[in-house]
């Protein structure tokens, strides 16, 4: 198994496990990069990435089962045989994944969150409408509709919708011209649109803030704000943790 686990960790340190739920490394890899600024003294972040058996992407609804349930039975091995190392998990897949539930039910009692519920809690707090970019044009009714389900009922006129860029989430992480023009014409769609708010909508994105503000000003945006929901959800776990609301 070659899980990025980590035991020597400082105590007084909020440890929280980053769940790449697919099997590819070079998504971990991008999110580590990304998410190195927001390790401290007070925060500490350790890497899973799904075993051999889990899918290299989720792309739909069988992906996500398959993740879930190959990354549930070794996180729970893990922590069962560690003890309750972690102060917080966060899923990071940007979906209504599985994991995150499963999680819940499994009783780690601990704050859990996926990067999908992140990103959208930050987007209504820094801005007035948002849009998100995503991967596949399949993600753009299921992710509508998880966005709706999250708003509650009658959904919210501050959603304007998914753009799709038709890339696979392994295309992303070369960020290669293609690529690159592909996501700034997503951009440049929500900004005219009257988005000033862009969610990255894939965990591949990590680390694509500049190319999506170029989009967007290209749509005409004056001032647009970039949420990844790696990075928010973070934040929002490091806060949970420190509350006690759990223990």
């Amino acid at each position: 198994m070659e899980q990025d686990w980590c035991c020597a960790i400082e105590v007084n340190r909020v440890k929280i496990l980053v769940i790449n739920p697919n099997s590819s490394r070079s998504i971990t890899s991008g999110l580590r990069e990304s998410l190195l600024p927001l390790c401290s003294r007070n925060v500490a972040l350790v890497y899973f990435t799904g075993s051999a058996r889990a899918p290299a992407s989720i792309d739909d609804e069988t992906t996500a089962v398959m993740s879930a349930a190959v990354c549930y039975a070794d996180i729970r091995a893990h922590v069962d045989w560690v003890g309750p190392m972690y102060d917080a998990y966060l899923v990071a897949c940007f979906s209504d994944h599985p994991l995150t539930r499963m999680l819940k039910e499994g009783g780690f009692d601990r704050p859990i969150m996926g990067i999908f519920e992140a990103a959208i809690s930050h987007a209504l707090l820094v801005g007035s409408r948002f849009g998100i970019i995503t991967t596949g044009v399949g993600w753009r009714n299921r992710l509508t509709d998880a966005v709706r389900a999250f708003l509650g009922a009658g959904g919210s006129d501050r959603f304007l919708g998914v753009e799709p860029t038709g890339l696979g989430v392994l295309e992303l992480h070369d960020q290669e011209p293609e690529t690159v023009a592909r996501v700034k014409e997503a951009a440049k769609a929500l900004a005219q649109k009257g988005a000033d708010v862009i969610i990255l909508g894939c965990a591949g994105m990590s680390g694509m803030e500049a190319i999506v503000r170029d989009g967007a000003r290209a749509g005409g945006a004056q001032q647009i704000a970039v949420v990844d929901g790696a990075k928010a959800a973070v934040e929002l776990l490091t806060g949970l943790s420190r509350q006690k609301y759990f223990g």
